[in-house]
């Protein structure tokens, strides 16, 4: 039960009626880097919001998605 509960996204409900904005990173880039195809919605998803609430150079981003990317199932 506790893993079903932590596998949502808290911040779902906080992001509700509004645009999503556009990722940094594009699914070429996230491919290159290694990431699988299933986990890449999800990533840009996240870097999108990031990005959105503060500025980030391209390294930082980079790091952040291979870290997104691992702690995704």
């Amino acid at each position: 039960m506790a893993k079903w509960i932590w596998g949502l996204d808290p911040l779902a409900a906080s992001r509700l009626g509004r645009e999503e904005g556009v990722s940094p990173l594009s699914v070429t880039e996230l491919a290159c880097l290694g990431i699988p195809a299933r986990k890449i919605p999800r990533v840009q998803a996240e870097l999108a919001r990031l990005a959105g609430s503060c500025r980030l150079q391209r390294a930082a981003l980079l790091a952040l998605a291979r870290q997104i990317a691992r702690q995704l199932r």
